[in-house]
């Protein structure tokens, strides 16, 4: 029983980590509406310059006309709007999680929801009723 047990709560901590199937997306306002207006931004930022360059930054802050933040390599980046041609947020993808939960349930053996309710239903059944 305590087997199934852990199975059903890792189950549950898979919904939880649903939430990081995300992508990019690229923002059709200006910058300085993307970062009024989003929640999704003190995660972080894609920056697209003019010279097709592609910048990640992190905790990123609107200063006056230019965008600061950390790269990826913890250097501090500064880039005036001037010179952002595309800028991206990254936004849950409702594709991918529905299909990394579709995966995980389908993947899972019979015998890998025994003891969570649902019985001796299909694996998919079996699989939701653990969750």
């Amino acid at each position: 029983m305590r087997y199934a047990a852990t199975r059903c709560i890792s189950s549950l901590l898979l919904v939880t980590y649903l939430s990081a199937c995300t992508k990019w997306q690229v923002q059709n306002v200006t910058p300085e509406q993307t970062f009024a207006d989003s929640f999704y931004v003190r995660k972080g930022v894609r920056v697209i310059t003019v010279d097709s360059q592609r910048v990640e930054i992190k905790h990123p802050k609107l200063t006056g006309d230019t965008i600061t933040g950390r790269s990826n390599s913890a250097a501090m980046v500064a880039i005036p709007l001037q010179n952002v041609r595309e800028l991206d947020v990254r936004r849950p993808d409702s594709g991918r999680t529905l299909l990394l939960l579709a995966g995980s349930i389908v993947a899972r053996n019979p015998e890998s929801a025994e003891g969570c309710p649902g019985g001796r239903a299909s694996n998919l059944v079996r699989g939701l009723a653990c969750l």
